[in-house]
């Protein structure tokens, strides 16, 4: 299982970036969301999900994450160098961790669900849970519990995907403009 933060920080494919975060309340969550715009990269990053290549990293893209506390996923909304939605991608996680309030982590269960820009949904990456739990890198409750966040998650998608797109949006613009102001 791998660990991840907010900041990106261990990814060394991006060479200069600025980033904003704030607190947020969602759905009577408490969590954090930030903005991720990255400037500079060592090259861009295309990624093959739900059935086309994706182009998701390169100079000027954004990302806009959202973790709530007590939920078992992760929020990333990626958009382009216009600020055109790529799409939003959603981690299954082990639960998200806010000991740095400044730079939350999550570790991830393999599992993910991508909403494209065409609003399709897809589930991706089970054969790599899969052979977590067969490699006993995970347990059988872990596979269990990512399985079950999995549905519950791509259940809820299905009947508010406009309203989790347009949540992204305002996030995006509001946190823009908080990182012009800075």
């Amino acid at each position: 299982m791998v660990k991840k933060d907010m900041r990106r920080s261990d990814w060394h494919r991006i060479l200069r970036r600025e980033y904003v975060s704030r607190d947020c309340q969602i759905c009577g969550r408490r969590g954090k969301e930030s903005l991720l715009v990255i400037r500079e990269v060592t090259g861009p990053l295309t990624v093959h999900d739900g059935g086309e290549d994706v182009l998701i990293v390169d100079t000027d893209y954004a990302w806009v994450q959202i973790a709530l506390e007590g939920l078992p996923f992760w929020l990333t909304a990626m958009y382009d160098d216009r600020g055109r939605l790529i799409q939003i991608y959603f981690d299954i996680t082990a639960g998200n961790r806010f000991d740095d309030p400044e730079n939350p982590t999550f570790v991830d269960m393999y599992l993910d669900i991508v909403v494209n820009s065409r609003g399709e949904l897809f589930v991706m990456d089970q054969d790599e849970l899969d052979e977590a739990l067969a490699e006993g890198t995970i347990t059988q409750e872990e596979w269990n519990n990512a399985s079950a966040a999995c549905e519950r998650l791509y259940a809820y998608l299905e009947e508010n995907r406009e309203a989790v797109t347009e949540l992204c949006a305002r996030v995006y613009r509001e946190l823009w403009e908080q990182l012009a102001s800075q």
